[in-house]
């Protein structure tokens, strides 16, 4: 999914109050409760927010539910939407004090939410309340900030790119399972597809705004998305980057920046796929489940051009409790039932990605359906050939996809070459990471 989500000027003023909040007179509730046992025994009602789909919305209900079930005295109220401006709504709540109790986050924001005290240091619950044994700690590892564990994955997941198999076959090209061995390798294979379609589909979506593709093509040349709290990248790799997809889109390979541009929000129903105006389109591989839902064409995965490495194991989505909130102990403990009980890992499937929890995950695997376990033995061996799982990304990271979008539609429609394009993306992230870090 693309993280691009828009920053409005009330939520900018918003977050920059969120330190102010932390900081209030006092000890928080949290802190009153650090480690303390759920409460079960007399009602309680806590809030959770996420973004995503309506078939994250409706399993993630179906857990819910499940356990008010088990704990009949503990109830939730929900709120959902998309990626875009879902952290604008997260901002102004905590800001306003009354965020939700259970609140999902990618790694794009756990740096800052943590240093801002909006989110709880679970330390305390490990071992208790909070199993985290099941779970490989170098993807538990993702969850921590300076040593101190904040978020839990819900999930695990990689990157591909998902190919409209029912366009794509009958002309006779549709790639191996191993994907393409370069980007150049990927360029020539699309633009035969352009050309054997009219260019009705395109063969790919210009992904030059997609910050979710940029990040692995820097790890194939070496580079990642930071060094410490600065740009892991310099001017050359970014026009590189920009000059690459103009060479795409220049030959029929990727779509004109126009029909990119509307699924650069990351909305997933303005996928290009989904909207048959391109056979390949980036995604995390647990998205196809959803996908294949919004679509009659049948649809495969295969990894991103070029060395495996460039990908990794990466947590899709978090759930963390909101520090202030008065039931930590509950929301660590609903958080605990999301990871690792089985009844709620077969639910959940593979929506969010593949469940965290490898005893979970070997236990309900069986019971997958034939989609399900086709998206669990890619990702096992994308996962198998993939590079170490880089840092959490620096404090300022969650406005960096945004940056990048703005650029490469400048350079897309041509009001910047993409020379000039690179050198104000890159003066810009410099700037935000340095703002953001003090």
């Amino acid at each position: 999914m693309t993280r691009t989500g828009r920053w409005l000027p009330a939520a900018a003023a918003a977050l920059a109050l969120l330190a102010t909040a932390a900081c209030g007179g006092g000890g928080s509730r949290a802190e009153q409760q650090a480690g303390a046992p759920p409460v079960t025994d007399q009602p309680v009602q806590l809030a959770v927010t996420w973004w995503g789909g309506p078939a994250r919305a409706e399993l993630t209900q179906k857990v819910l539910d499940l356990y008010t079930q088990k704990h009949p005295n503990v109830t939730f109220t929900t709120q959902w939407q998309g990626y875009s401006g879902y952290y604008d709504k997260v901002n102004t709540t905590a800001a306003g004090r009354n965020a939700a109790d259970i609140i999902q986050i990618d790694n794009r924001v756990l740096r800052e939410y943590a240093n801002k005290g909006l989110i709880a240091d679970l330390g305390p619950w490990v071992g208790g309340t909070l199993k985290t044994d099941g779970i490989d700690p170098k993807l538990m590892g993702t969850g921590e900030v300076d040593n101190a564990l904040y978020a839990v994955p819900l999930a695990s997941n990689t990157m591909s790119f998902v190919v409209d198999k029912t366009v794509v076959e009958p002309l006779g090209l549709l790639p191996p399972e191993t994907g393409w061995a370069s980007w150049e390798e990927f360029g020539t294979w699309a633009e035969q597809v352009t050309k054997a379609t009219g260019g009705a589909p395109w063969a790919a979506r210009d992904e030059s705004a997609n910050i979710s593709v940029f990040e692995p093509w820097l790890r194939q040349n070496g580079k990642e998305l930071y060094d410490g709290q600065k740009p892991g990248f310099t001017v050359e790799d970014v026009t590189k980057w920009f000059e690459m997809w103009a060479g795409f889109r220049a030959t029929g390979a990727a779509s004109p920046a126009e029909v990119a541009q509307p699924s650069n929000g990351g909305d997933i129903s303005k996928n290009t796929v989904l909207t048959k105006q391109t056979a390949v389109t980036f995604n995390y591989d647990n998205q196809l489940t959803e996908l294949t839902k919004g679509t009659d064409h049948e649809l495969v995965l295969v990894p991103l051009p070029g060395p495996g490495k460039g990908a990794y194991a990466r947590p899709s989505q978090f759930f963390t409790a909101y520090a202030h909130g008065d039931n930590v102990g509950t929301a660590v403990d609903v958080i605990n039932f999301f990871a690792n009980d089985p009844e709620a890992g077969a639910i959940l499937g593979t929506e969010r990605g593949l469940p965290p929890n490898q005893q979970v995950r070997d236990v309900i695997s069986p019971s997958f359906d034939d989609q399900l376990k086709y998206v669990l033995a890619f990702d096992e061996r994308v996962v198998g050939q993939a590079g170490n799982t880089p840092p959490v990304p620096a404090q300022g990271d969650s406005q960096v996809g945004r940056l990048l979008a703005a650029s490469a539609e400048n350079a897309g429609f041509g009001r910047q070459s993409p020379a000039d394009a690179a050198a104000e993306f890159v003066a810009q992230v410099t700037g935000e990471l340095e703002r953001a870090a003090s």
